[in-house]
């Protein structure tokens, strides 16, 4: 009965753990993706023939490679570092952009930011081919 008793506790601590790593991944890379999107909306807007280098721009990528930064070293327990590094690199090639005040590429970088979410938190995941 105490096997029992301490198989059961380990399973659900397991499913516990699992689910908090998913649930944290699954945020990280959301928070990310959103405020992307919202940058590109702002960055591709027809009417908006104004410089992209604006304040705004510039707090708004800021924000997010601080946030990222601080969710990369969490996420490099469980993640393996060059994917993550990937990301990194896409917010940081954005960045350079949007304060050189160049729309096409600095747009062309958050597009890929948006992929690379996309695709690693797919490959991050918890699923049973991560599992094996």
């Amino acid at each position: 009965m105490i096997r029992l008793i301490i198989v059961v506790t380990l399973l659900v601590g397991l499913i516990g753990l699992a689910t908090f790593e998913q649930i944290f991944i699954a945020r990280s890379f959301n928070t990310l993706r959103d405020g992307a999107i919202e940058l590109i909306a702002v960055i591709n807007q027809p009417e908006n023939e104004s410089p992209v280098d604006t304040k705004s721009n510039k707090e708004k990528i800021d924000t997010m490679y601080d946030f990222w930064i601080r969710r990369e070293r969490n996420l490099a327990m469980l993640a393996r570092h060059a994917d993550l590094a990937q990301i990194s690199d896409a917010i940081i090639y954005a960045r350079n952009f949007i304060y050189f005040d160049i729309r096409e590429e600095a747009a062309a970088g958050l597009t890929r930011l948006i992929y690379l979410i996309d695709t690693h938190s797919f490959n991050i995941g918890t699923s049973f081919q991560n599992i094996i």
